[in-house]
């Protein structure tokens, strides 16, 4: 199993049907074969959709036979319990406050484990991200802004950019070597 891993992805995640997802999550997939993966939808802004985004990633990862675990808080304990967390889409910001003040236990986890960040879990693992023209510092778990959703060019803006357009990623190694990229993802130094 690969380690010390981040999984990104430009949203839109989750679908069988879409070629371009299922290339970049089988390399995922095989990248995680017989691990305890964890699932921690902290960017959901309800109940409801947190519900939802587990089922809806539940019953993706399932037909991959990849059985995950609901994580409702994120903790030493929780974390020593997965080799992979999936952190999927939803508000940026309010994943960012889930998870800023675990910031060790996750820069932790990350030197053994496999972290995805799909769309807002993509941005908030970075070195930040803008929403609403405000500049929100990241984890850092790398340095690097992951642009989701992305589409057109890459902006004139200093630092190392991902563009990551839906269902579509990129896999970096803790040493910024990549490991695998869907095609469409552009990337800028």
């Amino acid at each position: 199993m690969l380690r010390a891993t981040l999984f990104l992805h430009g949203g839109n995640e989750f679908h069988a049907d879409d070629d371009e997802t299922f290339e970049f999550d089988n390399f995922f997939i095989k990248s995680i074969i017989g691990a305890r993966v964890g699932i921690f939808p902290g960017a959901s802004v309800s109940e409801r959709d947190k519900v939802a985004t587990v089922a809806f990633a539940s019953g993706y990862f399932s037909l991959h036979g990849v059985e995950l675990i609901d994580i409702s808080e994120i903790s030493t304990a929780s974390l020593a319990e997965l080799d992979a967390l999936i952190l999927p889409g939803g508000s940026p910001v309010k994943l960012l406050s889930e998870l800023a003040p675990h910031k060790a236990e996750l820069e932790e986890f990350f030197q053994r484990g496999v972290l995805y960040g799909a769309s807002a879990g993509a941005m908030v693992l970075g070195r930040g991200f803008t929403m609403g023209g405000t500049w929100h510092p990241g984890l850092a778990l790398g340095e690097f802004e992951a642009l989701v959703h992305f589409t057109g060019e890459l902006p004139a803006r200093p630092g190392l950019l991902y563009g990551l357009p839906e269902g579509q990623g990129l896999a970096v190694a803790n040493t910024g070597e990549i490991l695998a990229k869907s095609s469409g993802v552009q990337i800028r130094a």
